[in-house]
């Protein structure tokens, strides 16, 4: 009707051409609004894909969230359990630190009392010698007046001779000067000494104990050195030290224990931490068996080498283990140099 409606045949034509124009532009919209409604329906694609992705990201993050959650609450739980654990293994440090402390000044104790006790023996044999040394000086003055003075005829040179062993041996019998009370000197004098004052017999016995080193037999006829001599790191607390003065043989349950080498029996003691302990003296040497169990053995009695002594001990843990200790005087010597190789 718009073009039939033209008044010329040039007004139609341009009628014709803008209605083409026209469409021609509306098809070309039309093509716009289609790109447009395609890339708007590939966003919302893209988005909800995203949302998705999101969701899930959400969703595992939450679930990541709870499950950190819970690994704290269990951490908590763990941290609170090992600071019982420490608290427990302080403890159980403390107590160990104390009963070797206890150990310790025992058998510090008994080495000045046997130092004490031998240089007392001692110095009363010097007395002893000194005091027949004198009454056999004397008895010889007196028999060279006697000769010299002609109160009476002189007894023959063996006679004399055979009285005078004869006093000698009453003298040291009796020697009623050597078992004078010791004076407040010679005591402080005992107890000042450092080292055993050695008899033939003990002298022999330390020179034998001596040439054994690195040869002694273990204590336990099975087991292995689960702590060593000296100073170490402790194996769980950090910054913290330990010191043995001995070394630690676990072994099995029930094991014997026996003495490395001949002595005597010293010290029989039982110590809280430490259970049983055996000291035997071996001239100016002294071996330690800490944690026994049972004991086979009594005080001043003599042993031989690998005689069993006792039984090693099992602590609460289930562990089987004696300490053993060397001792030289009072200095503390390390006993994997004087153990024997296994």
């Amino acid at each position: 009707m718009f073009l039939f409606a033209s008044e010329s045949f040039n007004q139609f034509a341009l009628r014709l051409r803008y209605i083409r124009q026209y469409t021609e532009e509306r098809q070309r919209q039309a093509a716009r609004i289609m790109g447009t409604q395609y890339r708007l329906h590939q966003q919302l694609s893209g988005l909800t894909q995203q949302q998705k992705r999101k969701s899930s990201l959400l969703n595992n993050q939450l679930n990541e969230n709870r499950n950190l959650l819970t690994l704290k609450s269990k951490e908590d739980e763990m941290v609170q359990q090992l600071s019982q654990q420490e608290q427990g293994l302080r403890q159980e440090l403390e107590e160990r630190r104390q009963a070797v402390n206890r150990l310790d000044n025992l058998i510090a104790e008994r080495v000045r009392e046997e130092i004490a006790r031998a240089a007392r023996a001692a110095r009363l044999a010097a007395r002893r010698q000194a005091a027949l040394a004198a009454a056999r000086e004397a008895r010889r003055a007196a028999a060279a007046r006697n000769a010299g003075g002609g109160a009476g005829p002189a007894r023959p040179r063996r006679e004399t001779a055979a009285s005078e062993e004869t006093n000698d041996a009453n003298n040291d019998t009796a020697a009623p000067e050597s078992d004078a009370p010791e004076t407040a000197a010679e005591a402080a004098a005992d107890r000042r000494a450092v080292r055993i004052a050695l008899t033939p017999e003990t002298a022999l016995a330390s020179s034998s104990f001596s040439g054994n080193k690195g040869r002694l037999p273990w204590p336990v006829s099975r087991g292995f050195i689960s702590q060593h001599f000296g100073r170490h790191p402790h194996p769980v607390l950090k910054h913290v030290t330990v010191e043995n003065r001995g070394v630690d043989i676990q072994t099995a349950a029930g094991e014997e224990v026996r003495s490395c080498f001949d002595g005597k029996v010293l010290t029989i003691a039982n110590i809280a931490g430490m259970n049983t302990i055996v000291m035997i003296q071996h001239g100016d040497f002294f071996t330690v068996y800490a944690k026994l169990r049972s004991v086979n053995v009594h005080e001043g009695q003599r042993v031989s080498a690998r005689e069993v002594i006792g039984t090693v001990a099992t602590n609460a843990e289930g562990t089987s283990e004696v300490q053993f200790q060397v001792w030289h005087n009072s200095a503390n010597l390390n006993p994997e140099n004087w153990l024997g190789h296994k």
